[in-house]
């Protein structure tokens, strides 16, 4: 029987998801990478079903409001979830909403929180995606992005990244 694994994601709004999209869709085009929804993970990889997870994020979303955070960098790792990716500073609401989060799913930490919305999953490294990160780092570096909303997403490293899609969500204020 296959474990029901859920991941906690704060999403950009419309028009900010758009463009990661279609930066998502180019890289992967490029580098024969998967195509997946540009997001910021919150909490990954919960063995815990959709149902038990709802209240939990009815209260890391409590009186929180929209917010945005500008692209501090853009990086590549050999990381294969993080191979290409662009970072964010730990901005107060975004470190507000990550505490929220280890303490209500209680899983995950404060001190190893790497805020990021990955661009590329499993890009080897090379030339060509160093060139693409030196563009993108152009690019991207200092664009705001608008955090409207938290999800419940079933996804997970054991759960192949076509079938990742959003169970459940709550809009932050605005």
């Amino acid at each position: 029987m296959r474990t029901n694994y859920h991941s906690i994601w704060l999403m950009p709004c419309a028009e900010h998801e758009r463009r990661f999209s279609e930066v998502v869709q180019d890289l992967a085009r490029r580098f024969g990478s998967p195509v997946f929804q540009p997001h910021l993970t919150l909490v990954e990889d919960m063995p815990r079903t959709c149902e038990e997870l709802e209240p939990l994020l009815a209260r890391v979303a409590e009186g929180a409001a929209s917010f945005e955070a500008g692209v501090e960098t853009v990086e590549g790792s050999p990381l294969y979830y993080r191979s290409l990716y662009a970072r964010f500073p730990v901005v107060a609401p975004l470190k507000a909403m990550k505490i929220k989060a280890v303490e209500g799913f209680g899983v995950g930490s404060i001190e190893t929180f790497v805020p990021h919305i990955s661009l590329a999953y499993g890009v080897q490294e090379s030339s060509d995606k160093s060139r693409a990160v030196a563009v993108l780092q152009r690019r991207m570096m200092g664009m705001g992005v608008r955090f409207d909303r938290v999800c419940i997403v079933a996804s997970s490293q054991h759960t192949p990244i076509e079938e990742w899609a959003i169970r459940s969500y709550i809009s932050l204020r605005d």
